[in-house]
């Protein structure tokens, strides 16, 4: 109970934050409108009796003030529909503020995860449920509230009319709708349970979607004429997940339709009541039209109370979710005592480190240690799954190794910022992001920070050798790229490759890391590239990634990795003498071209 209410004040605060002025707007709104239903009911109550007075009397006289009470009800009437709109146009306006603010936090936390959460299927769970309610769900807590109160106060005032008819009236309001307290928190905890259950689930489903209508699996899905086969696996999910749940909702409307026979009774009972009283003497026409409109209002009001009561309730689950994401630990920071780096002036030293992926049970990286001087070409090379992008993963400071440490001029790299020291890091990722933005634009991406970037860019783009490529486009380096949107340009993969390297020496880094980066590239770029490669890196310190052994022998000394760990390290010449690891790899490569 006291996280719920320390999620609900949080909520709150995060309305507030987001957009005071119409917060205010509408809990003044809604204020309001709490009262002006109880002045239009008095105010039909005196009309109808002026009406009978002058029906029974044939006088002209009272005719004025039927008038004016005429018109005073057409005004609070005319009110009460405005202040409705208004209310719904407001509601929508800081509906839209909040939801931009929390989508703002959600972009902002995410992107500042460890990239070890990745690895995680719980947190795409956690991902899921935060995205579903984060939008809306603070928002509601806050109308949920307002509404409590102004149903309460609403209902306060109605109630004390009906006291004046009878106290049993009042009462009888009351515990007809009982039922529906009960019905609305036992189900609001039934469905948070299901659909909190069911999160891997529907996760399931979006992807088997994802795959019938994204780009990237549409090649592949008609080649081997897979469509009918994941069709059935997505409405197998979708169905598990809609099926159980409309199983559930069927069970509440069945008792909902109960608990509206019952209300139904006591309108009954009521208008029984009203109509003997009536007949008797002992009410005015008015006194009727009062009472009736109020007992319908009250139920309304009790409607509405119960609605909000039972939505806070749900809120307080949901709203779990929101802050489970948020308050995720990011353990990739600067740990105590905290050093500055601006520039990398020595070598990096990477001593004895191990790391495992979650869930595993074997080490990715076990005992590695080398050295990288400034300004050195280090190559790393191994079989697949040797732990080569995990080792460059760690460089990168995306992940930290379980044991061991990697120093920069003697600084371990856990006592660093980690964005001031990928400053000194330009990457070029094996799975490299294809941006569906423009051409210029995508080699900027490397460093958005630098102005007046356009000779630079395009100085990186002639590197790569696709700037000619981009000069014939229709709008040049304006071009979008990628199928996306309208008027873009798609490019081979290889071009995407060269555009993903333009953007890597773009960023005036002074550490370079290539994790293979011509392996899409064509034979006469990769051999230009290559030949000039010493040229190209001139002044920056380069790890290359590569299976290509003719590119890693341009290397200063080559890391040869196994199973995480070092088996051999070297220059080209003195592995080759060594016949070990790295000769029988070389070997099994270029006597394929030599026959």
């Amino acid at each position: 109970m006291n996280n719920k209410f320390k999620y609900f004040r949080e909520s709150l605060k995060l309305v507030w934050q987001s957009a005071p002025g119409w917060t205010f707007a509408n809990i003044l709104l809604s204020v309001l409108r709490s009262i002006l239903p109880l002045l239009l009911i008095w105010l039909l109550k005196n009309l109808v009796d002026e009406l009978t007075k002058t029906v029974s009397l044939n006088s002209p006289e009272v005719l004025p003030s039927i008038l004016w009470l005429i018109t005073a009800v057409v005004i609070i009437w005319f009110v009460d529909e405005a202040t409705s709109d208004l209310g719904n146009y407001v509601r929508k306006k800081q509906s839209m503020k909040l939801e931009i603010h929390m989508y703002g936090l959600i972009h902002s936390k995410s992107v500042r995860l460890d990239l070890l959460n990745f690895e995680y299927s719980g947190y795409f769970d956690s991902l899921s449920r935060a995205s579903r309610e984060a939008p809306w769900r603070p928002n509601s807590i806050l109308n949920n509230i307002v509404s409590v109160f102004r149903s309460l106060l609403s209902l306060m005032l109605m109630a004390g009319v009906l006291v004046v008819l009878h106290w049993a009236v009042a009462l009888l309001l009351f515990v007809v709708n009982i039922p529906g307290i009960w019905l609305r928190l036992k189900y609001a905890g039934t469905l948070y349970n299901f659909q909190r259950e069911q999160t891997p689930e529907a996760r399931k489903a979006a992807y088997f979607n994802w795959l019938l209508t994204g780009d990237r699996p549409s090649r592949e899905i008609r080649l081997f004429g897979l469509g009918d086969y994941f069709t059935v696996l997505f409405k197998k999910s979708f169905l598990k997940t809609k099926e159980e749940e409309i199983r559930i909702i069927r069970k509440r409307t069945v008792i909902e339709l109960v608990s509206d026979l019952v209300k139904a009774s006591a309108v009954m009972i009521t208008l029984v009541f009203l109509t003997r009283e009536t007949i008797g003497g002992k009410l005015t026409l008015g006194h009727m039209t009062m009472f009736v409109l109020a007992f319908r209002q009250g139920m309304m009001y009790i409607k509405d109370l119960l609605s909000s009561l039972a939505g806070l309730y749900e809120d307080s689950l949901f709203i779990g979710d929101i802050f489970e994401f948020l308050n995720l630990e990011e353990k990739i920071k600067a740990f105590p005592p905290v050093a500055e780096i601006r520039e990398f002036s020595s070598d990096i030293r990477v001593n004895n480190i191990s790391f495992t992926y979650p869930g595993n049970n074997t080490h990715t990286i076990k005992d590695v240690s080398f050295n990288i001087r400034k300004g050195e070409v280090i190559a790393v090379v191994g079989p697949n799954g040797a732990g080569k992008t995990t080792l460059v993963r760690l460089l990168c400071r995306l992940y930290d190794p379980d044991s061991g440490s990697i120093s920069i001029d003697g600084k371990n790299l856990k006592n660093l910022d980690p964005d001031q020291y990928r400053k000194l890091l330009s990457v070029v990722f094996q799975d490299f992001m294809l941006y569906n933005l423009g051409a210029g634009e995508n080699i900027r991406l490397g460093n958005i920070s630098e102005s007046n970037a356009s000779e630079n860019i395009i100085s990186a783009a002639r590197i790569t050798g696709i700037h000619d490529l981009i000069n014939d486009l229709p709008d040049g380096y304006s071009t979008i790229i990628g199928n996306l949107f309208n008027d873009s340009r798609e490019l081979s993969w290889g071009e995407w490759q060269k555009l993903a390297l333009s953007r890597a020496l773009f960023r005036d880094a002074p550490l370079l890391i290539l994790d293979e980066p011509s392996s899409a590239l064509d034979a006469d770029t990769e051999y230009e590239i290559f030949s000039r490669f010493r040229e190209i890196v001139r002044g920056r310190t380069s790890i290359l990634i590569s299976h290509r052994f003719t590119n890693v022998s341009l290397a200063d000394r080559i890391v040869v990795l196994a199973n995480g760990s070092i088996a051999e390290i070297g220059t080209h010449d003195e592995l080759l003498e060594n016949k070990g690891m790295y000769h029988a790899m070389y070997t099994k490569q270029t006597s394929r071209f030599r026959k």
